[in-house]
């Protein structure tokens, strides 16, 4: 088998991938090692991204424009979102409708966990998967989508991603006791909770997920997990248990001169907040707009690192200030919590938020935001 191009990974950011490349005529192939994979996840998607994939609303189970955030002393803050609403989303039925939207375009679908990536005698690449389960497949260029610890980025030596966060969740089915979390979000900043990260309860259809994370190898996530569902005051059992690793920071480079990375793999997960489906889609559509124009017109394959960085290094510089000044211990996460309830805070996180665009604020409301944040590291709440 022979393709223009191989997406190894068939998660949001590699399905987008296969999509996108397919509807130009490119011959691609999309290789995912398990098409029945629940991936851990939030699956917390804003406004901005339904509407530019056009998700289904059958796949967008819940639509909230309530949370609240939580402080390590018990302060909870309301936050509301006026101009739209945070969709919720479960991973299994997600990934499978974008992996379907691939096949429909053309691209060829198939389950199989790539372990070599070796190049070919004309210029490309041949791909083996585990135990041959499907034949050798040649591939003029890659597209690695698979994820944090990706093959693809070891076997072809692009830079490694610098921090991984572990992250674990539980999904408990609803139960009088647990239907008050129905219809809100929580964010819950206590380091009994995360000492580095955040614990988020996220309510699905007929589940409420609840999780947390800290950075790898630094805490033990499966008794921080316990301490925080005895927190929120949950005995129900949970009928599910997931864990994964979250790459908090971008590659130094994602972009080599016949494949590029995508997604987790590339690290474009947003530090602070965790938020990973959107860049993930984001990069799949970028990456693979720059490998038709490198295809049909040799262009390099580093404009669409070019491209990304443009578009969204701000918001990663800006979250990995946020998470460097207020994650570092309980007083600082009470600051921040505190922060939170100024309305014009709000709005401009909120509105930032659904469309992925840093929101301008007028020059008076900029230095209040700052006088309170100088106020409240100093005071600590």
């Amino acid at each position: 088998m022979r393709y223009d191009v191989a997406v190894i990974g068939g998660g949001p950011s590699g399905a987008v991938a296969a999509a996108e490349l397919s509807k130009a005529g490119v011959s691609t192939i999309l290789i995912e090692r398990n098409l029945d994979n629940v991936k851990p996840c939030g699956g917390a998607i804003p406004l901005g991204l339904i509407e530019e994939f056009t998700i289904p609303s059958y796949l967008v189970e819940k639509k909230l424009s309530r949370m609240k955030a939580r402080s390590p002393k018990g302060r909870i803050i309301d936050m509301r979102m006026p101009n739209g609403y945070v969709g919720m989303v479960r991973r299994e039925k997600f990934d499978q409708y974008l992996r379907s939207e691939a096949e429909k375009a053309g691209a060829a679908v198939i389950e199989g966990l790539v372990t070599s990536i070796q190049p070919s005698g004309r210029g490309g690449y041949v791909l083996t998967t585990l135990n041959n389960k499907v034949p050798p497949i040649e591939a003029d260029r890659i597209i690695g989508a698979d994820g944090a610890n990706s093959k693809t980025a070891d076997e072809l030596h692009f830079p490694p991603n610098e921090l991984k966060v572990i992250a674990m969740q539980q999904r408990f089915k609803y139960t009088p006791a647990i239907q008050k979390f129905s219809d809100i979000v929580e964010i819950w900043f206590d380091g009994e909770v995360s000492p580095d990260f955040y614990g988020w309860i996220f309510p699905k259809a007929d589940h409420l997920a609840i999780g947390t994370g800290t950075e790898d190898h630094r805490h033990n996530i499966k008794a921080l997990q316990k301490r925080f569902v005895e927190k929120i005051g949950i005995t129900d059992t949970p009928y599910l248990d997931e864990a994964a690793k979250i790459p908090m920071k971008p590659r130094k480079s994602f972009t080599a001169e016949k494949s590029i990375l995508v997604g987790d793999a590339a690290g474009l997960v947003t530090p602070a907040n965790g938020e990973g489906i959107f860049f993930a889609m984001r990069s799949g559509k970028l990456g693979a707009q720059a490998m038709i124009e490198h295809l049909k017109k040799n262009t390099p394959l580093r404009n669409y690192e070019t491209e990304f960085r443009k578009l969204y290094a701000p918001i990663f510089f800006g979250l990995e200030v946020l998470q460097a000044m207020y994650y570092r211990n309980d007083r600082l996460r009470e600051s921040f919590v505190a922060i939170c309830a100024d309305d014009d805070v709000q709005r401009i996180t909120f509105d930032s938020y659904l469309y992925k665009k840093m929101v301008p604020a007028p020059w008076s409301t900029q230095m209040k935001i700052f006088s309170k944040n100088i106020y409240h590291l100093i005071k600590g709440r």
